[in-house]
């Protein structure tokens, strides 16, 4: 075949990819990013966020969604339409033209690459990033106490030991109807009381402004009550804030030149096993991204051409690529309990990719039917 009707050829198998990649895509991104944005509701209703805040954090956690979807999209783009080029005779046709296995598989090794330096994009930088963000926003979110007592009508726990309840709410930070009960001296009880209230931002922190109300504090030793009437108390909010300094940085949230030798400062005390993993696997899974689609065409045109269906070679392209990326997994948990063991991390889909080449390239022997045994010859023939 003509070098340029090669190139034309490429880019051809390559055209037909790329549609079932961006709908596998967009499909999987959907299923995906919904289940992952569930746990962030959580922390956006207790703290009495708006609804732009959880778009704000569903937003952060799209470089982990497409990390986990790409390989995946790749994979599903490159059987499904390997397989309808199959069912259309197209691959016979290129095949018949002088374009062996190998030579095919070449635009699935470029459409791989092409995924993988995304990946690598999103696995390096994007994905640190927005894991860190998204934390230390969910931090702030969890520390907004104003957000949490603007809820009208619930008890709430913006702290362990504080229990508040606001009859009715406003906006702008004007309470009716107020009850807070501190719990969090074990030696005393203290609840408040309230017709009014405000909340107060101040440098120093916020303040809860009562009106018109009594304090009660409850003497646990002596067994005790005191009561003693307002007409205004400032109620400091700030010891029930938690600040974003307090937490240590998860390993997903550092870049990956701090987690393959992690220093002193990084572990923070933690074990050095699950930083080493978690660098590697930055590293590593990008690679999925060429060895899958290479999977699914090596399941597909291995055995040589048939006339019949290719049900059981989709089915064999699915559980090779299950159980490639399922080896993945357990090196990485291997690699978090012994930090040795990473280079099996790269082993796997390496492996993958060249047992898929070796396939693409010799074949898979096909078992020879034993030819029939002649008829044995009549008296009459024999004559």
């Amino acid at each position: 075949m003509f070098r340029p009707m090669r190139g034309v050829a490429s880019r051809y198998v390559i055209s037909q990819i790329l549609g079932p990649f961006g709908l596998f895509s967009l499909v999987l991104l959907g299923l995906v990013w919904l289940t992952q944005s569930l746990r962030v509701i959580e922390t956006v209703v207790a703290s009495g966020q708006s609804a732009a805040v959880f778009l704000e954090f569903a937003a952060l956690l799209l470089p982990v969604v497409i990390s986990m979807i790409l390989p995946v999209a790749g994979f599903a783009a490159s059987l499904y339409a390997l397989n309808r080029m199959f069912m259309d005779s197209e691959v016979v046709v290129l095949m018949a033209a002088g374009m062996s296995r190998l030579r095919l598989a070449r635009p699935v090794l470029i459409f791989g690459l092409g995924v993988m330096t995304a990946m690598f994009v999103v696995t390096l930088y994007l994905m640190p990033t927005a894991s860190r963000e998204l934390r230390d926003r969910m931090a702030e979110a969890g520390a907004d106490v104003a957000g949490a007592l603007l809820r009208e009508g619930e008890f709430l726990n913006p702290a362990d030991g504080v229990t508040v309840y606001v009859r009715r709410a406003g906006r702008d930070g004007q309470m009716a109807g107020l009850f807070v009960q501190d719990d969090r001296d074990a030696d005393s009880r203290v609840t408040y009381t309230a017709q009014r209230a405000a909340l107060v931002r101040t440098e120093a922190g916020p303040r809860l402004v009562m009106f018109e109300g009594a304090a009660q504090r409850f003497d646990r030793e002596q067994r005790t009550l005191s009561v003693l009437a307002f007409d205004k108390l400032v109620y400091d909010l700030a010891p029930l804030m938690r600040t974003g300094d307090e937490r240590r940085l998860r390993p997903s949230e550092h870049y990956f030149w701090d987690l393959v030798a992690p220093s002193e400062a990084v572990l923070d005390g933690r074990e050095r096993d699950e930083f080493v993993a978690e660098g590697h696997e930055q590293l590593s899974s990008p690679l999925y991204a060429v060895a899958l689609p290479l999977i699914a065409m090596a399941a597909l045109l291995g055995p040589g051409f048939r006339r019949r269906g290719y049900g059981k070679r989709l089915a064999a392209g699915v559980a090779l690529a299950a159980l490639c990326r399922l080896l993945g997994v357990a090196a990485k948990s291997t690699t978090a309990s012994f930090a040795l063991a990473w280079p099996v991390m790269y082993l796997v889909p390496v492996l993958g990719a060249a047992l898929a080449l070796v396939v693409l390239w010799r074949g898979i022997p096909q078992r020879r039917q034993p030819a029939p045994d002649p008829e044995p010859e009549t008296p009459a023939e024999a004559a």
